[in-house]
Order: C-alpha cells, then sequence, then structure tokens
C-alpha cells in the first residue's frame, strides 16, 4: 500500500478547498466514497467507500483492550489470532467461526470501540499532519459501517456534554490529581465506578490510562474526571464556575435533557441536529449558555447522576458492550 498525497495538495482541476478540521477532511474523503486510512495526530480512521468502518485513538481502550482485559479472550490467543488473521482483514469473522464472541456481541463492542476512538480523533482541534493511506484495511475487517455525517453529531454532542460538566480540556490528558484529604469535601462521589476511578488516581495516571487499568472506555473516564472535578475531588482549576450547555430538546419530552437507562429497554433515536465541523460553535447553544446561571446556582442535574445515558442508539450501544464485558459474558 502506498501513501497518497496529503489532503491539503489539491488534486485535479476541480478540486475543493483543502479541508481545515478532521471533520472536513472525512467529509471530503466520504464525498469521494474512498477506502483508506486517515491518520492523525490522536489516531486514525479508517473508510470504505467514504464510510468509517474502524476508529483506533491512543486516547480510548480498542476491542482488544477491553476483550483481554476482561478475561474473555487471554492476550496470547489475541495475539496468535491477530499475527495469522490480521493481514487478512479477517480476524471479525475468525472470532465469530470459533465462537470466541457471537455476532452480535462482536457488533456492539466493534461500534462502541468505534465511537469511542473516533471521538478523540475527530475532537481534535485544527493543526497537526494529517494523511490520507489509500486503500489501507482494518485487520478486524468490516463489521459495521457509520455514516461520517451522523458520527461528526456525535462527537459535537459529546463535546458539548463535557462543557456542560466542566469545561477545562486539559483534565482529559493530564494525569488525574485527587485533591489532598484535607481539601476533600466530606462527601463520597456517587456511584461505585466514580468511587473505582478515584481510588486508582494516583497523580500519574491519565484519563487514558485510567481507562484501560479499569476495562472502560476512554469517553466515560474522560466525563467522569471532569465530574469527579466538579465535585471538588480533583485538583482543577475553580477561578471561575462553568455554565451548563443544554441538549437539544427531543420532539414530545418536556426540557429534553439525559434519561437514565433502564436495562432491557429499546432507546429511541432522537433526530439529530445538522452536521457542524468539531470545533465550529452552535450560536443557539452558545446563546443559551451566556445567559444559563452557574453550575453552583443549580441543583445537581440528570446528566451529572446518570452519564451516558441518553437517548441515542449510538450511546445505547456503548452502555451495553460497557455491561457485556463487565458480566463477562
Amino acid at each position: 500500500m502506498t501513501a497518497a498525497p496529503p489532503l491539503a495538495q489539491p488534486v485535479g482541476r476541480a478540486e475543493p478547498a483543502a479541508p481545515r478540521t478532521p471533520g472536513e477532511a472525512v467529509a471530503l474523503l466520504a464525498a469521494r466514497r474512498a477506502t483508506g486510512a486517515l491518520h492523525g495526530p490522536l489516531g486514525v480512521l479508517h473508510l470504505v467507500d467514504g464510510q468509517v468502518a474502524a476508529a483506533e485513538s491512543s486516547r480510548a481502550p480498542g476491542l482488544a483492550d477491553l476483550l483481554t482485559g476482561c478475561g474473555r479472550i487471554a492476550p496470547e490467543a489475541w495475539a496468535e489470532l491477530l499475527h495469522r488473521h490480521g493481514p487478512q482483514g479477517r480476524l471479525a469473522e475468525v472470532l465469530v467461526e470459533r465462537q470466541l464472541l457471537t455476532r452480535g456481541e462482536l457488533e456492539l463492542g466493534h461500534l462502541g470501540t468505534l465511537f469511542d476512538a473516533a471521538y478523540f480523533v475527530l475532537a481534535d482541534p485544527a493543526g497537526g499532519t494529517w494523511r490520507f493511506e489509500s486503500d489501507a484495511r482494518h485487520w478486524l475487517g468490516t463489521v459495521a459501517l457509520v455514516d461520517p455525517a451522523r458520527l461528526g453529531r456525535e462527537v459535537e454532542r459529546r463535546r458539548r456534554l463535557l462543557d456542560g460538566i466542566w469545561p477545562w480540556p486539559q483534565l482529559d490528558t493530564a494525569p488525574v490529581r485527587p485533591v489532598e484529604h484535607s481539601r476533600r469535601p466530606s462527601h463520597r462521589p456517587p456511584g461505585r465506578r466514580r468511587r473505582e476511578l478515584l481510588d486508582h488516581a494516583d497523580g500519574r495516571r491519565t484519563p487514558a490510562d485510567l481507562a484501560r487499568l479499569l476495562g472502560r472506555s476512554g469517553f466515560g473516564v474522560t466525563a467522569d474526571v471532569r465530574r469527579l472535578a466538579a465535585a471538588g475531588l480533583l485538583d482543577a482549576p475553580r477561578h471561575a464556575a462553568p455554565t451548563a450547555i443544554p441538549p437539544a430538546t427531543a420532539p414530545g419530552r418536556p426540557g429534553g435533557g439525559l434519561h437514565r437507562r433502564v436495562p432491557g429497554a429499546t432507546l429511541r433515536s432522537t433526530p439529530a441536529p445538522g452536521f457542524s465541523a468539531p470545533g465550529t460553535p452552535d450560536p443557539a447553544a452558545a446563546g443559551a449558555a451566556a445567559t444559563a446561571p452557574t453550575r453552583s446556582d443549580r441543583p445537581p442535574t440528570t446528566a451529572a447522576a446518570h452519564p451516558l445515558t441518553v437517548p441515542d442508539p449510538d450511546i445505547a450501544l456503548l452502555t451495553r458492550v460497557r455491561d457485556l464485558l463487565e458480566a463477562r459474558l
């Protein structure tokens, strides 16, 4: 396989302007129905006929990390399968053939890790070098394809969710440092998952390190780190209280917002707003944020109590694959 010229170089007489953001680069490749790998500073997106087939990022555990971390597949067995079947892009097929995973488990795990890694790849601000490797194939093979516009909307929704919790993105990459015991609030963080996260925060591990250690999604750990900071349990600047960015209101659901997931229930899809490239501010959200009261003036919201439980099928997949892996099915 040979690497194609950088995306910044126009090709052909009718070529549009060079993309300025990762989202624009993916949109351009989708319009070309390109197949290959888009390499960026924080990871890679694999495309098949313009659709996103896989994503990998150093900030998010991959399918291998989750399956070997929970004991579903031994690390040595995974390494052997990858060595023998990865170069042909048949690993997914082999996993099902050998009954190591059911087809449903494979799709849930693959889509969960795809959306998780794609957030970090596409949320990266403009800058760095982007390179497209044409005709490159992912070692797992084609399991499921995701429309790039849908992926872009999900990236923007997650970015707004994080900013609504605690708008200090430096927390996402810095070592997680609990505050000194003398300065900690008297209450413990609600929920076993956040308490376990706090127990493993040693001032050296980043959210990505903790995600791999605990076998959780990178975005889920990132959201919990920001919630712990908002609760005063992590070292973070407190000179300005964050303001909430209200999520879109679903039709027929007063107030919109986040909803707690009931196990076994079917989560209805919410029509997504128009796609905007990562990093592009939403005028309506900006206006609401300017007039919203500070977090200290409001009671805790459902979003803070129940992260990642919105009526969105992609987040439902993330929640379900987390539950499957934790239960060691």
